[in-house]
């Protein structure tokens, strides 16, 4: 009897755990694509906020702390975003990794941007919200 109820026991945080996991991946997923929405639509404001004060980026042209981040998207003008399929791994309960493709149309600073990237993203759980603490992309090289 014993045995069984530490069988079920297992069981019922495994399903809780998986569920839990689950719920924070969506979320995680659904923070990346608002963070994109967020420069689609010039809201400048809602993008800073989505990331943390600790946050960095890699580009080929810089790497940038959060300021300079919110500064140079500034110069992007969106007309369209779509999103391959998201990976998400989990670092711990609170930190997550996001790789990606995605696909852009539309300038930077004038210069057309247009085309597909390979995408990765940091987020980390600061109280209940997922912020961005890392992003980087680069664009697909065509096969």
């Amino acid at each position: 009897m014993k045995k069984l109820l530490t069988l079920t026991t297992t069981a019922v945080l495994a399903l809780a755990a998986t569920s839990f996991a689950a719920s924070d991946k969506d979320a995680v997923i659904q923070a990346e694509k608002n963070i994109w929405q967020a420069v689609k639509d010039k809201k400048f404001d809602d993008f800073q906020k989505m990331l943390s004060a600790d946050f960095r980026s890699v580009y080929a042209s810089a790497i940038n702390k959060a300021a300079q981040e919110v500064a140079d998207i500034k110069k992007v003008d969106m007309k369209s975003v779509t999103f391959g399929e998201m990976d998400v791994v989990f670092i711990d309960k609170d930190a997550a990794l996001m790789t990606y493709q995605v696909t852009v149309q539309g300038t930077e600073d004038g210069k057309d941007v247009s085309g597909k990237y390979n995408a990765a993203s940091v987020w980390k759980k600061e109280g209940n919200d997922w912020k961005g603490v890392f992003h980087s992309e680069v664009k697909a090289v065509a096969e």
